[in-house]
């Protein structure tokens, strides 16, 4: 009593001077896995004027309100372990109290419950807190197959599977396969099981298939994964197969097979409607062999019959043997059936090759004709073109003459017949370069002059019959111009003409040039 006195009363005094207490942390709840060790964590925040004297672990069961001592922690007498625990209690720091965390090894269903833990101090007094344990029990799920599926039975269920633990299990299932599950749970004392059902139509198709039931749980690392391969039994139709071929009297190793699949294999079994088999007929499995040649005995309905676990089918043919051998193909008659054959496709080919190619060209030559006929309509227009210009060059050279013989008429015969007349002969000649110029440059030739001296031709019209008065008035002046040598000078059309020629051994002559002169056999100027 004097004790708890003192206890308070230095409470009391620690408060007074503003001093608090420490703490105990440790976490409210703790999963261990089942068989496996588990650290059930206590930790005390001292303050620098206390120390911990001692910490007592103990624990409540949900089925008692006894609380259970589980170990006694103390930093001058060491650890005691209770009974109950001895052997799986283990002090994680046996210097320093400030953690009393413990080690719980090979946790057992029957280790849950709730966990005090007690830290004493001096001066401050004691401080607990608590823990809640629960033990995980992972489940071991088992997958019970039902067999056999026997496909066209309907709605069957292909496999259950089932799980147990704690907490309870999920279930799940994977497969490629069309179907439905079926999950039903039950609860037990200390764990719970899950079991699912999966249902199908069987198939086929389903043959082979892999269904996989998938387990999670909180004590598993990772989920779990149950596989079985589906194996559904089935037959298919028969089919008999070797009657194709033509069937004769007289053919030897006349065979006929019988085909259908199934899962067992199925067996076969050959018979002959109304009637047994021929004798010399062999039973090779699914093969039906004559082992003679064939008679009109051996002709019948055949029956192949294909037999399994499952079911039995069977399918018919009717072996009808032709009298006689058939006639054999000659294969040199075939060859050169088909070398023919082929050799007509390639000429067949070759022919409208060459008939494309023909219209190809005849569609070229149409259309240069078109572009040829549009250029010979070009010329045509520029040839009246040019003859209409050709037309008024005409008019302007026969006033040109008439001004030049007007002129010449008042000149002394020697200059004529020094210039003029040289020139006459010489177009008479027509053995010069000039005078032997073709029609088309004469032409060019003329448009050229005109061009060249447009301007002085209409001047001269214009001035012509003041230019015949004028004659007259200056008779005396050309006369002494021409003693002095200028009189072709003062001539307009003369000195323009004689630009165009040059001296040679007396006689004029032509000079080369893009705009020629023409002179004309009456010896005018053009």
């Amino acid at each position: 009593m004097m004790g708890d006195l003192c206890a308070r009363f230095l409470l009391l005094l620690l408060g007074f001077l503003g001093c608090t207490a420490g703490i105990v942390e440790m976490p409210q709840e703790v999963s261990a896995v089942l068989g496996k060790d588990i650290l059930l964590p206590c930790y005390y925040r001292v303050q620098s004027v206390e120390k911990v004297t001692q910490v007592a672990w103990s624990r409540g069961s949900s089925s008692s309100r006894q609380n259970m001592d589980v170990a006694t922690l103390n930093p001058n007498y060491g650890q005691h372990i209770f009974p109950q625990y001895e052997g799986r209690v283990k002090q994680m720091a046996s210097m320093d109290l400030t953690n009393a965390s413990i080690m719980l090894k090979n946790a057992v269903q029957a280790d849950e419950g709730t966990y005090k833990c007690r830290v004493n101090t001096f001066p401050a007094g004691s401080f607990e807190d608590s823990l809640r344990l629960t033990v995980l029990v992972p489940p071991l799920p088992s997958l019970n197959p039902v067999s056999p599926l026997v496909e066209g039975q309907g709605r069957t269920m292909a496999a259950s599977c089932t799980a147990e633990g704690n907490p309870i299990p999920t279930l799940t299932w994977e497969t490629e396969v069309k179907g439905t599950n079926v999950t039903r749970t039950s609860a037990h004392s200390r764990s719970a099981s899950i079991t699912s059902e999966f249902y199908l139509e069987p198939s086929r198709d389903m043959n082979k298939k892999t269904l996989t039931c998938v387990v999670s749980h909180p004590g598993l690392y990772q989920e779990k994964r149950v596989q079985h391969i589906l194996e559904v039994q089935y037959l298919s139709d028969v089919s008999i197969r070797g009657h194709e071929d033509g069937w004769y009297e007289g053919r030897e190793g006349g065979t006929v097979k019988c085909f259908s699949e199934g899962i067992p294999a199925p067996k076969y079994s050959w018979s002959r409607v109304n009637g047994s088999l021929p004798r010399g007929v062999k039973i090779d499995g699914d093969t039906l062999i004559f082992l003679e040649p064939l008679t009109q005995e051996d002709a019948g309905v055949y029956v192949c019959r294909a037999t399994n676990d499952v079911t039995s089918r069977h399918s018919s043919v009717h072996l009808n043997i032709a009298e006689g051998e058939p006639p054999k193909l000659n294969l040199v008659s075939i060859s050169i059936i088909a070398v023919a054959v082929v050799t007509i496709v390639l000429l067949t080919i070759v022919v409208v090759a060459m008939i494309l190619v023909n219209r190809y060209h005849k569609r070229k030559t149409k259309r240069l004709s078109e572009k040829i006929e549009e250029l010979s309509t070009l010329s045509r227009e520029c040839s009246r073109r040019g003859l209409s210009s050709n037309t008024a060059s005409a008019d302007i050279k026969a006033q040109m003459e008439e001004g030049i013989q007007l002129q010449s008429g008042n000149y002394p015969d020697s200059l004529r017949d020094a210039s003029i007349s040289s020139i006459m002969g010489e177009e008479a000649d027509r053995r010069s370069y000039s005078t032997l110029t073709t029609v088309r440059e004469i032409e060019t030739q003329t448009e050229l002059f005109t061009s060249a001296a447009p301007a002085e031709v209409v001047k001269e019209e214009e001035e012509g019959p003041e230019l015949l008065r004028a004659d007259k008035e200056q008779k005396e002046e050309d006369e002494e111009e021409k003693e002095r040598g200028g009189l072709i000078e003062n001539q307009p059309f003369i000195k323009q003409a004689m630009t165009h020629f040059y001296k040679e051994n007396g006689t004029l002559r032509a000079k080369p040039s893009t705009n020629g002169i023409y002179i004309n056999g009456r010896g005018h100027l053009v």
